[in-house]
């Protein structure tokens, strides 16, 4: 979803983009990582790849491991010994979720609350260990969505089409991200030069999963009716952080509230209201 979106915007932006996905490269190969990387010259690596089924990693905690902890060590070894800079998107999955302010890049992160935060805390960790001081950057961002691929707002406009009234949690707090606004924030911290630990969210935030579900709803004119619960009357197989809220700490970063975003999405996807 992300990278489908951010090449053009990267390229818009000057930086010429190749990009590598399964089955043509894996990242928890080194093997595979060296055809690519040694393939196509660069200065800068962003990797976007992650296993990203919340749900399913509960299960499945070897796959989730394999590409967001192996594999973003695998990636930061390549970068290293070639010199290359690493920007690796994480989450705020890993911390706990209890801080109704909101966590800053510089909160100690964990415990995470469920075993993708687990995996990709991870990998945030791998990064740090095999990548030389000053040439990497975690971007941690939440609640991301994108023209392509499944997202939160694609689902909450696909049911709302069909049904007269939908149940969305309430109790869950965090900052809607669209992938266009990532992208330019991930540009403006390399044109900054800046390393380490960046938090890259819309801005407006927090709101709650039922705010947002509202807003989408309402904007694209749909009749569906949006009703408040908790977050108790969904179980689900991972637990989800309840004050998840990302902080940026950088106020140079481009940052547009989440409402003008997502207005943007509706109309790029053919979905606003007439």
């Amino acid at each position: 979803m992300f990278g489908r979106d951010a090449a053009p915007a990267f390229e818009a932006a000057g930086f010429p983009v190749a990009g590598g996905d399964l089955p043509a490269v894996d990242i928890a190969s080194p093997e595979s990582l060296a055809r690519f990387l040694d393939a196509h010259p660069a200065d800068v690596v962003v990797n976007a790849a992650a296993y990203t089924d919340v749900d399913g990693a509960e299960s499945r905690v070897d796959e989730a491991s394999r590409a967001n902890a192996a594999g973003a060590g695998a990636v930061a070894r390549a970068c290293a010994e070639r010199g290359l800079f690493l920007v690796h998107l994480s989450t705020d999955h890993v911390f706990p979720g209890d801080r109704p302010h909101g966590y800053s890049p510089g909160d100690p992160p964990g415990p995470a609350v469920n075993a993708y935060g687990r995996t990709k805390l991870e990998g945030e960790r791998a990064v740090a260990a095999a990548m030389p001081p000053g040439r990497f950057l975690v971007c941690r961002t939440q609640w991301l969505y994108g023209r392509t691929g499944r997202s939160f707002p694609d689902a909450i406009l696909r049911l709302s089409a069909a049904r007269g009234e939908l149940r969305v949690v309430d109790d869950q707090w965090g900052a809607p991200t669209y992938t266009d606004d990532l992208a330019g924030q991930i540009v403006a911290l390399l044109r900054a030069g800046a390393a380490g630990i960046a938090h890259a969210v819309n801005g407006g935030g927090p709101v709650t999963r039922f705010r947002f579900a509202e807003a989408l709803v309402k904007a694209a004119g749909l009749a569906c009716r949006v009703v408040p619960c908790a977050t108790a009357e969904f179980p689900r197989p991972a637990a989800r952080p309840r004050h998840g809220w990302l902080r940026q700490g950088l106020p140079t970063l481009p940052v547009r509230s989440w409402e003008v975003a997502m207005c943007d999405y509706l109309r790029a996807t053919g979905r606003a209201a007439a």
